[in-house]
């Protein structure tokens, strides 16, 4: 899935006007229930509709067809149009979507997730860092760690002095070597003294160090 781009004022494509059609006109609910149809071209391009148009219930009702849906089409078109729309809702509604068996769905979800502005998905994403799952907390590390926000070395240098499992804190170490955050260098010897004897650690906070002095 490519990355989504936020235009002032996107326009929508020919394919899309007949489909989006019935909303405009103020009958909202046909675009939504197009989301169901039994053909999975008209779902698809019932879910690009809504990507380009702020309908009420949009992110619910994409959320609900994702639950289900079966065409790799639809779903990318489902997740793409998440990402664009980039409310609260948006991204909360893909976080459940985190904890699904399917790997490719999960990898998905989080993706949309880091295409949205900072400010939408950082919140859905802070809860999970104290969730019981230890792989969600990595879901929430990555998808943390890819934001571009003024809070990202704290909340990740907060998972290194502080995180229980180390395969967390080795991913919140390389998400922090990814973004450059020499900031963080204090929580890399903290994690370095909390896991003495573990060869991974040591060998992920030296790189990490050195990446930082560049070294």
């Amino acid at each position: 899935m490519g990355l989504v781009k936020k235009k002032a004022a996107p326009e929508l494509a020919p394919d899309l006007a007949p489909v989006l059609a019935p909303a405009a006109t103020g009958a909202r609910p046909n675009v939504l229930a197009a989301l169901e149809d039994a053909d999975a071209a008209v779902r698809r391009d019932a879910a690009h509709a809504l990507g380009h148009a702020s309908l009420p219930g949009a992110e619910a009702a994409l959320a609900h067809r994702l639950q289900s849906e079966g065409d790799a089409g639809v779903r990318e078109a489902i997740l793409t149009a998440l990402a664009r729309i980039a409310t609260p809702d948006a991204a909360a509604a893909l976080i459940p979507f985190l904890d699904r068996e399917d790997a490719a769905l999960r990898n998905a979800a989080l993706e949309s997730l880091q295409q949205m502005p900072a400010e939408v998905a950082a919140p859905a994403l802070l809860p999970l860092l104290d969730h019981a799952d230890a792989d969600l907390r990595i879901f929430a590390v990555q998808g943390l760690g890819s934001l571009a926000h003024p809070g990202r070395a704290d909340w990740l240098a907060g998972v290194m002095e502080r995180d229980a499992d180390v395969n967390v804190c080795l991913a919140a170490v390389e998400a922090l070597a990814e973004a450059g955050s020499p900031e963080a260098l204090s929580s890399l010897e903290t994690l370095a003294r909390r896991f003495p004897g573990d060869a991974f650690v040591a060998f992920a906070v030296d790189a990490a160090r050195s990446s930082f002095l560049g070294g």
